[in-house]
């Protein structure tokens, strides 16, 4: 527990800041208004239909994965169920307080970004940030970048962090909802009735386990 409490207190700290500014670090609702596939690709299609004098407004929402801060500038990695888009903040854009903020958000946070999509020299669309908002401070950290989460029991007892640390695992949970889904809708649409397998069981159990009274 002592090790926990170590873990958490720093994220405490920025918390209790966090509030004495008046933010609420947990707000009830956000407006979005695309994804950050759905946001690339609203990039990608108008840079293909030539230049355009509008620039596109997004407002977007997800977990901070990287954070990189550059003098008067950072950049963080915004990654939600869709994939990842890179968030750009500029202090002379913010103001100074709004800028300084950032410094007490961490990696597994959840923020929201609006702001106009642009490419970096480095070619990756981009969001300039105008604005932004903390939507969940998290208290724990997420498992190491590198290694991800290699402890197996941890995977399958927490598969919350398991989906959040292996990319693999959540494409695969994925597919998995899709092919169920599918297999579902078409014996559905054929007049199969759908039955739990426990319903038709006398006795409850798995494998040759079998119930006793204690």
């Amino acid at each position: 527990m002592a090790g926990q409490e170590r873990i958490e207190q720093p994220r405490l700290e920025k918390l209790s800041r966090i509030i004495n500014r008046g933010i609420n670090p947990y707000p009830p609702k956000y407006h979005r208004t695309h994804t950050s596939s759905e946001a690339i690709e609203l990039f990608e299609k108008s840079a293909g239909a030539g230049p355009t004098d509008a620039p596109h407004e997004v407002s977007l929402a997800g977990r901070v994965t990287a954070a990189r801060f550059m003098g008067k500038a950072a950049f963080f990695d915004i990654r939600d169920g869709s994939g990842k888009i890179q968030a750009f903040f500029r202090r002379d854009s913010l103001g100074d307080d709004t800028y300084e903020l950032l410094r007490d958000i961490d990696l597994g946070d959840f923020i929201g970004v609006s702001g106009i999509l642009f490419k970096t020299r480095s070619g990756e669309i981009t969001v300039e940030v105008a604005g932004y908002t903390i939507l969940t401070k998290s208290l724990m950290p997420l498992p190491e970048k590198f290694h991800g989460l290699v402890d197996v029991e941890k995977r399958y007892r927490q598969r919350y962090l398991d989906l959040i640390a292996n990319a693999d695992i959540k494409d695969l949970f994925i597919k998995r909802s899709k092919i169920v889904s599918t297999i579902r809708n078409f014996m559905d649409g054929r007049g199969f009735v759908e039955v739990e397998t426990p319903v038709l069981q006398p006795m409850y159990g798995g494998a040759l386990a079998r119930p006793f009274i204690t």
